[in-house]
């Protein structure tokens, strides 16, 4: 309990107390809907049943994901990005991972669902994935910034000698 009366609570704490629970949140999430697919691929029961879609739209996209096989990659990948943000490594890489996810899964939710009442609503997950990855990702934009260079370079192979430096 002493702890917390040595902590000062402005509002830089306050916004990383925030910002700590959206990226567990959302990797937590991911990996909870990542694994109850695998769960049940598996054999197994699952944590909450795959949702496929209340409208014939719908139903046809995540019926099309499943018989390509993308659904696998997509239920790996959440798997993947969730891990790295609950474990708090490689964040910007596991945010850029499940951006396309969560704009599928807002997609999905808001426009062929047609829940057009979850737009504002930040208890569905629909939208809300959505909105924690952009929030997240612009606090972490200073790891994306190098990558928009407008006339970007290619480097080399000798470039390899800098892997070192990410773990630092």
């Amino acid at each position: 309990m002493n702890a917390f009366k040595n902590i000062k609570w402005d509002m830089g704490t306050v916004g990383q107390l925030v910002i700590s629970f959206l990226r567990l949140y959302l990797g937590a999430w991911m990996i909870v809907s990542g694994t109850s697919y695998w769960l049940h691929q598996l054999g197994f029961q699952p944590i909450f049943p795959q949702p496929f879609g209340s409208l014939p739209d719908s139903n046809k996209m995540l019926i099309t994901f499943v018989e390509v096989g993308l659904f696998d990659l997509v239920k790996t990948l959440e798997i993947v990005g969730g891990v790295l943000l609950v474990l708090n490594i490689f964040v910007p890489l596991g945010l850029l991972i499940l951006f396309p996810i969560s704009a599928m899964v807002f997609y999905n939710a808001v426009f062929l669902n047609h829940r057009y009442d979850g737009i504002l609503r930040l208890t569905y997950m629909g939208t809300a994935c959505l909105y924690m990855n952009v929030v997240l990702m612009l606090v972490y934009i200073r790891h994306y910034l190098p990558m928009l260079k407008f006339n970007a370079r290619s480097g080399s192979i000798t470039d390899i000698k800098y892997l070192p430096e990410i773990f630092k």
